[in-house]
């Protein structure tokens, strides 16, 4: 291209030189000066205007001038278009890439706007969740109808939520799906739908299988226990079969306690136990916990702490709440030292109110810590002072939170003891 920069420059100066002379000739060399200042700035007026018009056009060849000031800007401006299509068609064919790598996921994918508008979905989300093209910019709250779904979205836990598949009129067979939510871009979520039919099927048969075993085995455990209780009442003073048959009891008793937790299990995934939004104070609660458990934590010379204000109450079920402090102090209580303390305290956050169990343990390796929940999961290289327990307390904790739309965070270091906290939201608790 060519460009002289002095051009423009020259050509003005040469320009007020015939200016003042013309206007000397006639003896107007002011006026004339004035015109052509005037002339001149219409003409670079109109210029600008052609590069305006030109500079909003998507046409990025066809330059409506080169040289001078103008036309270097020209010259610049026609490069950042040039560079701006190239990463506009760059951006496109990135986009393309990434819908034809979606399309043929496995899983759903929505992308959602900040406010859970529908931006786009493949053709997977479109059969799990019933979608169709006309459904995008609607919000996905109304389009799948579950209270579940709609808290879900809400309150965005890490772990996601299983709802039902929403009825399609096809022959599409899911019949429960799994949403999670992770972020994606600045102003937008990208949703995952997953189809677990098959796994929710299988827990299903193993739940099943559970409490009906567990129905079939507390008759003959209980045949069992009342044998034993005769046969120890009738040997009480025999040295020689007394100690075999308490050992023998106490086994009978821990199956029993295992099956009635089982059971409790049961109930509690299967949304069949007494639910209840009355008042409870955590004091109250904390006092007949402490009646219980004081006298074994005296023997294992341990101090138990409560801090809770006597104006706390959770609206919630009373005997789910103490099955919560049961079981979290019961284990506070066995996985600590002698001599050891367990806090049982009451703090507010940012999302509500955290009842917590705090130890001073060995504490627990984080590699643990996602499955402490599981039914029967123990760790086998911590010491137990009482190896009492099913495996299944903390498991039967989670559920009962759940119904209270609370959850349970462990934190825990090795050397450093632990720290059970129950996370209620605000609607739940009052003080």
């Amino acid at each position: 291209m060519n460009q002289k920069p002095k051009r423009e420059r020259n050509m003005l100066i040469v320009g007020l030189i015939m200016a003042v002379l013309l206007g000397w000739l006639m003896g107007y060399i002011a006026e004339i000066i004035v015109l052509f200042l005037i002339g001149y700035i219409i003409f670079q007026f109109s210029q600008l205007d052609r590069l305006h018009v030109w500079a909003q056009s998507p046409d990025a060849d066809n330059i409506p001038f080169e040289d001078g000031a103008l036309g270097r800007l020209a010259v610049h401006i026609q490069r950042c278009k040039k560079q701006r299509i190239e990463q506009k068609e760059s951006v496109k064919y990135q986009l393309e890439r990434f819908r034809k790598l979606i399309s043929v996921f496995p899983d759903g994918v929505v992308i959602l706007s900040l406010s859970n508008e529908i931006q786009w979905f493949n053709d997977q989300a479109a059969k799990l969740l019933v979608l169709k093209k006309r459904d995008t910019g609607q919000p996905i709250n109304q389009l799948v109808r579950h209270p579940r779904f709609t808290q879900f979205l809400t309150h965005m836990p890490e772990d996601g939520v299983i709802i039902e598949a929403p009825i399609a009129e096809t022959n599409f067979s899911a019949e429960k799906v799994e949403i999670r939510v992770l972020p994606y871009g600045d102003d937008e979520r990208l949703l995952l739908v997953r189809d677990v039919t098959k796994v929710e099927r299988a827990n299903q048969m193993r739940k099943d299988f559970v409490s009906n075993a567990s129905h079939e085995l507390r008759t003959p455990l209980t045949v069992m226990k009342g044998y034993v209780e005769m046969l120890l009442a009738s040997t009480v003073d025999d040295n020689k079969y007394a100690p075999p048959l308490q050992k023998v009891d106490q086994q009978v008793i821990k199956m029993q306690t295992m099956i009635e937790e089982l059971l409790a299990l049961s109930r509690l995934e299967e949304g069949k136990a007494e639910s209840s939004n009355k008042l409870v104070n955590v004091r109250s609660l904390c006092e007949q916990i402490k009646l219980e458990l004081e006298a074994v934590a005296q023997e294992n010379e341990q101090t138990l702490i409560f801090d809770i204000a006597p104006n706390i109450n959770i609206k919630g079920n009373k005997i789910s709440l103490l099955t919560v402090l049961r079981n979290l102090i019961s284990n506070a209580i066995n996985y600590s030292a002698k001599g050891g303390e367990i806090y049982i305290g009451w703090r507010v956050n940012e999302v509500g109110g955290v009842l917590f169990v705090k130890d001073t343990g060995k504490g627990i390796a984080s590699r643990h810590l996602s499955r402490l929940t599981e039914r029967f999961y123990r760790i086998a290289e911590n010491n137990v002072l009482h190896k009492t327990g099913t495996g299944l307390g903390l498991a039967i904790v989670k559920h009962e939170l759940e119904r209270h739309e609370a959850r349970l965070i462990i934190d825990s270091k090795v050397g450093e003891g632990s720290q059970f906290q129950c996370c209620f939201p605000s609607e739940r608790f009052s003080e």
